[in-house]
């Protein structure tokens, strides 16, 4: 699943909002404590309760161990199990083997007759959620959209922590495991596409590509969603729309279009622009200070007279990327003519922010929690403010809505969204921002027309 941003909650997802998880945003984007409510019976969702969420952060209280008195047949599936909740809640690098063992209710003896290690114990348990979620795409028979629909969104409703174990914890794994997983993926992916194919013979190979990415959005906007979904039925609303919507023209990608060649005169911004971009691609604990300086052609001691610690990196491009959020939005309130008019402003402006600023978005979907804690808890509240915002901003065009259903729909535009900004190959068609300015409309239920200026 291409990336995205958590929006007010650790994942992304990712965005975490703008989360961009991602994402990204994109990528992301990111959810929000947003206002509260009870969904109505049949709506399939429930709000979760203030502070909870689907992929709580690292001070969340942990899980209650899964006592045994006798050793069980399936131990190995409930280790997976606890590590997936583990590694989604709080983030692989801050679970530890002993959490996980304790999590199962055994000793890191048995946890280690199983699993030789962390990493060979994540890829299992992003193998197993990657298989189970996407089993859904196989069963239905070609062209049954609505089958299709129906079958994947109770798997991906299955293994909900997908998006945030893909877009943010993968990238642990050996690049060779990474590389099989990503074929898999892929082959998913194509899957799906050969389905819309089947029901929608008319679509070209540009929009197939973009509806079946957007569809698997959708499904891991479902890792940062903070309500309790008791039926896929929304779920699968959501997946159809995508599925069946028909956006406007795409170009061909420009893959190999060449990079600008001005970079800041500003030796601080231009610490800051690596190092947010080599994060983005290699994530922060594989990045070095050496390795930000080296990227601009600093070296040393002269690294410290602009940032004190990588940390400060980090934590500088994160307030960067909020802070921009809140400009965007008080840019779009003040001209609007209405709060439909303010929110497709809202979704154009986040669009575009996405598109051009993708490793931005990857940052704060999937390296936020590598924040301190004051950091990280100060760059939650402001992301749920952020998506509280939109909420309001819903709920005065559709007030029959409920807010859980409001919350489900706007963190799956913010999802789709990063993930189209982080992959190349939709990100740089020419006309990917009208055909995700229309997408988004269609998820909140908008008219879509007039495309903001």
């Amino acid at each position: 699943m291409p990336v995205m941003i958590e929006v007010g909650t650790e994942p992304g997802t990712g965005v975490e909002p703008l989360a961009p998880s991602g994402a990204a945003v994109a990528g992301a984007g990111v959810e929000t404590a947003a206002p509260g409510g009870t969904a109505t019976a049949g709506s399939g969702v429930e709000p979760v309760g203030p502070g909870a969420t689907a992929a709580a952060g690292p001070g969340a209280e942990p899980a209650a161990p899964l006592v045994r008195a006798t050793r069980p047949r399936n131990r190995r599936e409930l280790i997976i199990a606890a590590a997936r909740e583990l590694f989604s809640r709080d983030g692989y690098a801050n679970a530890a083997m002993s959490d996980i063992a304790a999590a199962v209710g055994i000793g890191p003896s048995a946890l280690y007759r199983h699993f030789g290690g962390k990493q060979e114990l994540l890829h299992a348990v992003v193998s197993e959620a990657l298989d189970s979620c996407l089993a859904g795409l196989y069963p239905a028979g070609p062209g049954e959209l609505d089958v299709l629909v129906r079958d994947f969104a109770e798997s991906a409703l299955a293994r909900r922590e997908l998006g945030v174990l893909w877009q943010r914890e993968a990238r642990h794994l050996p690049a060779e495991q990474y590389a099989e997983l990503t074929r898999r993926l892929h082959a998913a992916r194509r899957t799906l596409a050969g389905q819309l194919t089947a029901a929608r013979p008319e679509l070209d190979p540009a929009h197939t590509e973009l509806l079946s990415w957007g569809t698997l959005g959708v499904a891991a906007s479902l890792a940062y969603q903070r309500v309790e979904l008791t039926s896929p039925d929304l779920v699968a609303r959501l997946m159809h729309r995508v599925a069946t919507s028909v956006p406007p023209g795409l170009g061909e990608p420009r893959l190999d279009a060449p990079r600008g060649t001005l970079r800041h005169r500003s030796r601080r911004e231009a610490l800051l622009a690596a190092a947010t971009e080599l994060f983005a691609e290699r994530g922060y604990a594989s990045v070095s200070l050496e390795d930000t300086g080296a990227a601009v052609g600093i070296a040393g001691q002269s690294i410290y007279h602009h940032f004190a610690s990588k940390h400060d990196l980090l934590a500088t491009a994160v307030h960067r990327g909020v802070e921009r959020l809140w400009v965007d939005l008080a840019e779009v309130l003040a001209p609007a003519r209405d709060h439909a008019d303010a929110l497709r402003h809202l979704v154009w402006r986040y669009i575009r922010m996405a598109l051009v600023s993708r490793h931005l978005v990857t940052v704060i979907a999937t390296e936020a929690e590598h924040l301190q804690e004051a950091d990280r808890l100060r760059t939650r509240q402001f992301q749920r403010d952020y998506i509280a915002e939109w909420l309001h901003l819903l709920h005065a065009v559709h007030p029959a809505m409920t807010p859980a259903e409001a919350r489900v729909r706007v963190q799956t535009v913010l999802t789709v969204v990063n993930d189209v900004a982080r992959t190349p190959r939709l990100a740089t068609r020419p006309g990917i921002d009208r055909a995700l300015y229309q997408l988004g409309c269609e998820l909140l239920e908008l008219e879509a027309d007039p495309l903001p200026e």
